[in-house]
């Protein structure tokens, strides 16, 4: 009987997973029409777009209207195809050449309707206008005249200059006090930079400038994530962006005078699976921080969807860099290795938002991960508001309160306790301390637990895996100039020692594991002040000196 059950829970544990992995490929409606369209079986794309559009709450576009005219076309429901075909000339329309559909061999059965020739005539008119429009979009976002495109902070031979020509005090005064900041033209406006991230490939990036922008004073930034980059073959083109719903969700950050980051994602470099598209987003945040007066300690990041799994994720791996992190009808897990819920217990906080009606991200699933979560002292917070996946676009409003509670958040660069663990050292670090090198054949310390969710979804309960990899830990604390640490499948560690931190006149202890490890006088090495700063530019944690301790 024990193995029979054994069995059940194994096969319980595999399918619920494998439900979560699918949430974020998980067909809808129009999904599923396209589908069948685009396999010409027109009888089964038609009872599809019928059923999506059985309910008129919910939004569309002139190409699934298009479509579901042609589908209706080749069962040969006529008042469908008028329909339809009305519908669409009555939207927006998000294919600007209309010759596409002209030359459609699909659509040749329409074309002898008079409502087809009504419809050509609308969405010329509208694909013309379109057209107009976004060509004055890429225009003003093109424009480099009007932006900041160098700066001090991007010349490091000034800086090395500058350095050998200071102490090491002077050379950390100036990097704090540094306020030498460009000018814009203007203000209140949208400009598309580029990053390179390898010989391969290149990425946009949008940047808001907020209204009254001026160099000599400190602006937070928040950096949106946009949904959907599972499914995205390619970058979105800005055009699109700009002005549309998705972007509107940041109306209340830009209220507040905050510059916005927009990065772009896809399929195959996008905030799920892609560990250098994170490693991407970092660099962005450090390029405007090299351009403009960015408050380091007043940095948020989140998104909807996709996008708000793509905020957890730093959450939980790279938090480093900000103030706190949101997520908008988001799945509280990270896709590419383990979610190691535990190291939300730190003082960075993420608060996020699910709809009670949402069936891509059901709030049940997302509170079985919260609950685990607060159970075990995270610093998180999740509300649940009436909607569905596309709660953010069809009521704004309600989600507005998030920019109020992270306004008032603000970065502790120097937490006195952190808790960490990590499958990966490439995200081994949160604040002053990384874990350098793990040592996943040791035993795990009796303190090391492993939280795994249990999950219900569609009538079946069980436990979901989150961490399927061997992972190291780490928990430190700083009391004074002592710094204590326990570790858990850790070889080596790497701390960064801030003046700001310790006093560095005197000793620093370091113990490990309850045994008396270091017993060190620092000082302040200029270079490694250098090469922290222009990697970082973070005027408020100066790295002063960095400690390589091999755990015996």
């Amino acid at each position: 009987m024990k193995r029979a059950v054994l069995i059940f829970a194994i096969i319980l544990q595999s399918s619920l997973s494998a439900y979560l992995f699918a949430q974020e490929k998980k067909v809808d409606l129009l999904d599923s029409a396209r589908v069948y369209y685009e396999k010409k079986d027109y009888k089964k794309a038609f009872d599809f777009y019928e059923s999506y559009h059985a309910n008129p709450n919910r939004g569309t576009n002139n190409i699934d209207t298009y479509y579901a005219a042609v589908a209706a076309c080749h069962v040969n429901n006529m008042e469908r195809v008028k329909y339809y075909l009305k519908y669409s000339a009555e939207i927006g329309y998000e294919v600007p050449d209309y010759k596409k559909y002209e030359l459609d061999s699909a659509g040749f059965c329409l074309h002898d309707l008079p409502e087809w020739k009504k419809y050509m005539s609308v969405f010329k008119f509208k694909s013309d206008s379109l057209l107009a429009a976004h060509a004055k979009i890429i225009a003003q976002i093109t424009d480099t005249t009007n932006r900041v495109n160098s700066s001090l902070l991007l010349d490091h031979q000034y800086w090395k200059e500058l350095a050998s020509k200071s102490t090491s005090s002077q050379l950390i005064s100036k990097i704090k006090q540094y306020n030498s900041y460009p000018t814009t033209k203007k203000d209140d406006f949208w400009t598309l930079y580029q990053i390179k991230v390898n010989d391969a490939l290149t990425v946009p990036f949008l940047v808001h400038i907020p209204k009254g922008y001026h160099p000599k004073q400190k602006n937070p930034l928040y950096v949106y994530l946009h949904g959907g980059v599972v499914n995205r073959p390619g970058f979105v083109p800005p055009q699109y962006v700009i002005g549309q719903a998705e972007i509107k969700i940041m109306d209340k950050a830009i209220e507040q005078n905050a510059f916005i980051i927009y990065p772009f994602g896809k399929k195959d470099f996008g905030w799920l699976y892609q560990q250098l598209a994170f490693e991407t987003i970092l660099k962005e945040i450090t390029y405007v921080k090299s351009l403009y007066n960015i408050n380091d300690n007043k940095v948020y990041i989140g998104g909807h969807s996709n996008g708000g799994s793509g905020a957890f994720w730093f959450a939980i791996n790279q938090p480093s860099s900000f103030a706190g992190f949101f997520g908008l009808n988001y799945l509280p897990k990270v896709y590419g290795s383990n979610t190691p819920i535990s190291n939300l217990k730190n003082n960075t906080p993420f608060i996020g938002v699910s709809g009670t009606e949402d069936s891509i991200f059901p709030l049940t699933m997302v509170k079985g991960i919260y609950d685990l979560a607060i159970a075990n002292g995270a610093n998180w917070q999740n509300f649940s508001k009436k909607g569905n996946h596309g709660l953010p676009f069809a009521s704004k409003d309600s989600i507005n309160f998030i920019f109020d509670m992270l306004a008032t958040k603000t970065r502790n660069p120097f937490p006195k306790k952190i808790e960490w663990e990590t499958d990966n050292v490439k995200n081994g670090r949160n604040a002053w301390i990384e874990i350098a090198q793990l040592d996943t054949l040791a035993e795990k310390a009796g303190w090391h637990t492993t939280l795994n969710p249990t999950l219900t979804q569609n009538g079946k309960t069980g436990l979901v895996d989150f961490n399927k990899n061997k992972s190291g830990a780490i928990k430190a604390t700083i009391d004074g100039n002592q710094i204590n640490i326990e570790t858990s499948r850790v070889k080596s560690i790497r701390l960064y020692i801030s003046p700001d931190m310790f006093d560095l006149n005197k000793q620093v202890k370091i113990t490990i594991n309850n045994k008396d490890f270091l017993n060190i006088k620092l000082d302040v090495d200029k270079q490694t002040v250098l090469e922290e700063f222009l990697k970082t530019k973070d005027r408020d944690f100066i790295v002063a000196n960095k400690i390589d301790l091999t755990i015996k």
